[in-house]
């Protein structure tokens, strides 16, 4: 549940910047004052400012995530305050996640696999920002290093990762929210203990 309400806070500024797009160019259409060239801009103006402010807002909350997931993983009782303490990470956070989205994006749109790669290799960054206290880049080079011997089966793990993430969608949405994201979250966090050789535990009863 915390990593849900963090997750869900995360989605509200990019939902208002979303809204406010949709109004404008809605109230342009009624009031038949629409022009194409001008909706496009705006459309392209306001798709780059939700992309821009969704990576700040998701650097900001992911070192907390992040952080309660390895304690869950750890076998400790994290507080549910711990998913919004990710604020010390959040200039790391925000270099790699950019990297991150802007490299696997640019993969996928190669060819797919490439994206795949991307995806599995740095799969683990921001558990090593959190973790070991790197920066954006470094974490991506660990990550990477660290994934490099079992990168097949970490594409299957994204995969089925992604499989779970659009059931979640397809269970409108809240099965995301409330089950898919978290599972994920810590399943990513058990993977990262078991590349740096640290065994994971359940959480102590």
């Amino acid at each position: 549940m915390p990593i849900a309400v963090a997750i869900f806070v995360a989605a509200i500024p990019g939902g208002i910047v979303g809204g406010i797009r949709g109004g404008i160019t809605g109230a342009m259409q009624a009031s038949g004052s629409a022009d194409a060239t001008v909706l496009l801009l705006i459309n392209s103006l306001g798709g780059l400012l939700n992309y821009v402010v969704s990576i700040v807002t998701q650097a900001y909350i992911m070192g907390g995530v992040v952080q309660f997931s390895l304690a869950v993983a750890r076998g400790q009782k994290p507080e549910f305050g711990v998913v919004f303490s990710g604020g010390k990470y959040f200039g790391a956070m925000l270099g790699a996640t950019f990297l991150y989205s802007f490299g696997t994006v640019f993969g996928f749109a190669l060819c797919i696999v490439p994206g795949l790669f991307l995806l599995a290799g740095w799969i683990a960054y921001s558990a090593f920002i959190v973790d070991k206290g790197m920066g954006g880049i470094d974490a991506l080079k660990a990550s990477w290093q660290a994934t490099a011997p079992y990168r097949v089966n970490i594409i299957v793990y994204v995969l089925l990762s992604i499989l779970v993430g659009i059931a979640g969608v397809i269970a409108c949405c809240i099965g995301a929210l409330l089950v898919s994201v978290p599972v994920l979250m810590i399943g990513n966090a058990y993977l990262y203990l078991k590349l740096i050789g640290e065994q994971p535990r359940l959480p102590n009863a």
